[in-house]
């Protein structure tokens, strides 16, 4: 798990004179000089605060189980719909992962058990666009400095900008 050693500080609303990440308001006088989220138990090491893990066994195969470990949940099954309603209420990142799912492998056959003739440059083209969606649905995706593009890397060049593939190739660095 990557967290940060430091503790993170409180940021107050001026609005609402509340810790805009743990909700406490700065009437609170225990809250001087203690970091944020402080009393809050540290996540689950098993499955990182999720509550949740894939399963994999040879009687059920990929599935969904609650933690043993933090028991956030009372079984799998409420383990399960928590899941299923965090996968709802996103639909972006829902649609993307049911078009991913109906990508083929390389050598995967068909429906009708026929074996693809796309050449490998198409596989590559299209996990290529896939990398692409990905980043755009997490927002890590880079814009080009030269032509505005979002793309999913830029070059970074020695004066500080970032451009795409196609304009550090066409010169404009």
């Amino acid at each position: 798990m990557n967290r940060s050693n430091k503790p993170k500080t409180h940021l107050f609303s001026p609005h609402t004179e509340q810790c805009i990440y743990c909700g406490k308001s700065t009437r609170d006088d225990a809250i001087e000089n203690t970091p944020c989220g402080s009393d809050q138990p540290e996540p689950c090491e098993v499955c990182g605060g999720k509550g949740w893990l894939l399963a994999d066994n040879t009687d059920h195969g990929l599935r969904i189980e609650r933690c043993d470990a933090c028991l956030k949940f009372a079984n799998d099954q409420a383990a399960l719909e928590a899941v299923e309603k965090a996968a709802q209420s996103q639909p972006a990142l829902l649609k993307f992962v049911e078009e991913v799912a109906t990508l083929k492998h390389e050598r995967e056959p068909d429906d009708d058990a026929n074996l693809s003739d796309r050449p490998s440059e198409d596989f590559i083209a299209t996990l290529n666009q896939v990398i692409m969606d990905a980043r755009q649905l997490l927002g890590t995706a880079d814009k080009c400095a030269e032509c505005g593009e979002v793309v999913p890397y830029v070059i970074g060049c020695p004066d500080g900008t970032g451009l795409c593939q196609d304009c550090f190739d066409a010169g404009q660095q």
